[in-house]
């Protein structure tokens, strides 16, 4: 089975804070993990591209958008207590919702049979109008409604986090294509 790496260093420039759960590490160190176990060679390793305002309005209000790229452009902010933009993140962020994108793109396209994307800021948490739990935009939303776009009919999404993907659900609660 082929299988596809998405990876970018800028991800790494998302930067909450070294006091932060939410860091570069936790990229960094799966990275350590795949090239230790000799897993990296045997990767497709694709590079994300950028998801456009356009892309990102398919879940997230552009009016949101616009302000997650000022804050960042401004220097950063706290979109919440526990979510904070930092001068890297909007670049970080448009990158991980095109690299999941691009995961999609990948499969559907017959480059891989399956696609890892291992980016970040993640995502699940974020709401159409707002970010929140260290997530600014909801990158595999993103990437669910590019894949009807693309022509699937139906797509099914797994999180298999510690706690519920609040935005993911909000994003598909009245949507009988994504379940």
């Amino acid at each position: 089975m082929s299988v596809a790496l998405i990876y970018d260093p800028v991800y790494l420039e998302h930067d909450p804070g070294s006091h932060h759960p939410e860091s570069a590490a936790r990229l960094t160190a799966t990275l350590k993990v795949l090239e230790e176990k000799g897993m990296l060679p045997r990767l497709a390793q694709l590079a994300p591209y950028a998801a456009t305002p356009e892309d990102l309005a398919l879940v997230h209000h552009p009016a949101y958008v616009r302000a997650v790229e000022r804050a960042a452009a401004q220097g950063g902010g706290y979109l919440d207590f526990d979510t904070i933009i930092s001068r890297g993140s909007y670049q970080a962020a448009v990158m991980a919702a095109g690299g999941a994108m691009r995961a999609v793109d990948a499969v559907l396209d017959g480059e891989a049979q399956a696609a890892f994307a291992l980016v970040r800021p993640p995502g699940h948490h974020a709401r159409p109008t707002r970010g929140m739990g260290f997530c600014l935009f909801n990158n595999v939303a993103v990437a669910a409604r590019h894949a009807l776009r693309r022509g699937l009919q139906r797509v099914l999404i797994v999180d298999y986090d510690v706690h519920h993907g609040n935005g993911t659900q909000e994003a598909f609660y009245r949507d009988s294509d994504v379940l």
